[in-house]
C-alpha cells in the first residue's frame, strides 16, 4: 500500500509539474508573441493617405510619415521646424513683384491626434514628405555635391492656406483651401535650391548667370522626371499657367512666352478677383506692371514657362533613353558645363554678328550631352539627342560633335 501510495503520489507530482511546465511554456510563448508584436508595431512607420492631381486625375497614395512624431518633433537631417498659418494679405515694398511680403496668422499644430484629410497637420506632413523626397533625389543623383544647408533659412518651413499659391517659394508653401497640389510643386521648389547652389560662386559655380532659360529648363527636367509626369504644378497655379513638357515647344521662343502674355494669362485666370484692387492678385499685377516697362514686357521671356522648350526636349530624350540613364546623363553633363563652355570656340560655328554670352547656352549643353553620352554609354544615344534637339528647332548643324 505504501508503495502504491508512493507511486500514485509520484504520478500526481508529475501531472502537476507537467501542467505547470505547460503553463510556463504557454506564458513564455505568449510573452514572445506580445514582445514581437510590440516591437513590430514600434518599428512600423506611421502612414498617411494623401491626394494629389496628376495629369488631370485625382490620385491617392499612402506615404510613410516616420519623420515626425506625435509631439511634432521632426526627425530629418534637412528640416528643423514647420509651422502653419493662414494668409491675410501680401504687400510689395517698392512695387517689386519679386519681393512680396506675406502677412499671416499662425495656427497651432497638433500631431498627437489622428491626421485628417486637408487639416493643417495633413498639409504640413505632405509638404515635409515631398521636400525630403526631393532632396534625397538630388543628393543621390548629384552624389551629395549639392549642399542643401547652404541657405540655412530653408530648414524652417511654413505652410499657409491662402489665395496666392503662385507665390509659393522654397520656404513658404501656399495652398488654397482643400487643394490637391501635385508633388511637382515641391520638387520644383527643391530644384530652385539645388540650382541656386549649383550656380553660386561659393557653391559649384556653374555659369548659368541667373534664372536663364537653360537654368530653368534643366531644373524643370528634374521636376518632371522625379514626378514621372511631364505636367508641372497642377492644382498649385491657375490652369492656364500649368506647364506641360509633353507638348512640343519650339525654339526660338515665340511671343506666347513673353512676360506680357504671362501676366495676361494670370489676369484671365482671376476675372473676379482683379475687380477688387485690394485683392492679392490685383496687388501682384499692379506691382508687375509698375516694375516692368513695355520693352521688358514685350521682349523678355517668362523664364519659368520659357524653360519648357528645353525641358520638353529632354523629356522626349528620357522617353527613349528611360529615366535612369537620362537622369544620369543630364546630371553628369551639368557638373561639367563650365568645361564644355570653355571649349565653345572649338565646336560652335557662330554667325558673323552673333553674340556669345559668358554664360551657359543651349549649344554648350547640347555638345556636353553628346560628349558625356560617349563617356557613359559609348555614344549609343547620340542620334536620339541630335534628333530631339533638331525637332525642337535648335540649329544643331552649327555644333561640331
Amino acid at each position: 500500500m505504501r508503495r502504491t501510495a508512493k507511486i500514485n503520489i509520484n504520478h500526481a507530482d508529475r501531472d502537476v509539474k507537467k501542467r505547470i511546465n505547460m503553463s510556463k511554456a504557454k506564458t513564455t510563448v505568449m510573452s514572445i508573441v506580445i514582445t514581437f508584436l510590440f516591437i513590430g508595431c514600434a518599428k512600423q512607420p506611421n502612414k498617411l493617405d494623401v491626394n494629389y492631381l496628376k495629369e488631370g486625375n485625382l490620385c491617392s497614395e499612402t506615404i510613410s510619415i516616420d519623420f515626425i512624431d506625435k509631439d511634432g518633433k521632426i526627425n530629418s537631417p534637412y528640416i528643423d521646424t514647420i509651422k502653419f498659418s493662414y494668409l491675410d494679405s501680401i504687400s510689395y515694398p517698392e512695387m517689386n513683384p519679386d519681393r512680396g511680403v506675406t502677412y499671416t496668422r499662425a495656427s497651432p499644430l497638433d500631431f498627437s491626434k489622428k491626421i485628417t484629410p486637408y487639416s493643417p497637420e495633413y498639409y504640413c506632413t505632405y509638404t515635409l514628405y515631398n521636400i525630403i523626397k526631393g532632396i534625397e533625389y538630388y543628393n543621390k543623383l548629384f552624389e551629395n555635391k549639392i549642399d542643401f544647408d547652404f541657405y540655412k533659412g530653408y530648414r524652417n518651413i511654413e505652410v499657409t492656406i491662402g489665395d496666392a499659391p503662385y507665390l509659393t517659394s522654397p520656404g513658404i508653401y501656399i495652398f488654397e483651401k482643400n487643394a490637391n497640389p501635385s508633388p511637382s510643386l515641391f520638387f520644383h521648389e527643391i530644384g530652385h535650391r539645388a540650382f541656386w547652389y549649383m550656380q553660386d560662386p561659393d557653391g559649384l559655380g556653374i555659369k548659368f548667370k541667373g534664372l536663364s532659360i537653360i537654368h530653368m529648363g534643366l531644373l524643370e527636367y528634374f521636376t518632371v522626371s522625379l514626378n514621372n509626369s511631364p505636367i508641372v504644378l497642377e492644382d498649385a497655379i491657375p490652369d492656364k499657367l500649368i506647364r506641360n513638357a509633353g507638348l512640343l515647344h519650339q525654339y526660338p521662343l515665340n511671343d506666347s512666352f513673353k512676360l506680357r502674355h504671362f501676366l495676361k494669362l494670370l489676369e484671365e485666370s482671376c476675372p473676379v478677383e482683379i475687380q477688387n484692387p485690394q485683392s492679392n492678385i490685383s496687388k501682384y499685377l499692379a506691382a508687375s506692371y509698375a516694375a516692368y516697362d513695355d520693352e521688358i514686357l514685350d521682349n523678355i521671356c517668362d523664364n519659368h514657362r520659357g524653360g519648357m522648350v528645353l525641358t520638353a526636349t529632354l523629356w522626349r530624350i528620357r522617353e527613349k533613353m528611360e529615366q535612369k540613364n537620362t537622369d544620369k546623363l543630364v546630371a553628369q553633363t551639368i557638373l561639367n558645363l563650365n568645361k564644355y563652355m570653355d571649349k565653345r570656340p572649338d565646336f560652335y560655328s557662330a554667325e558673323a554678328n552673333e553674340p556669345l554670352p559668358d554664360k551657359i547656352e543651349w549649344y554648350d549643353l547640347f555638345y556636353g550631352l553628346i560628349q558625356k553620352d560617349k563617356e557613359l554609354f559609348e555614344g549609343k544615344d547620340i542620334q536620339v539627342i541630335v534628333s530631339e534637339f533638331a525637332k525642337t528647332g535648335y540649329p544643331v548643324d552649327k555644333v561640331k560633335y
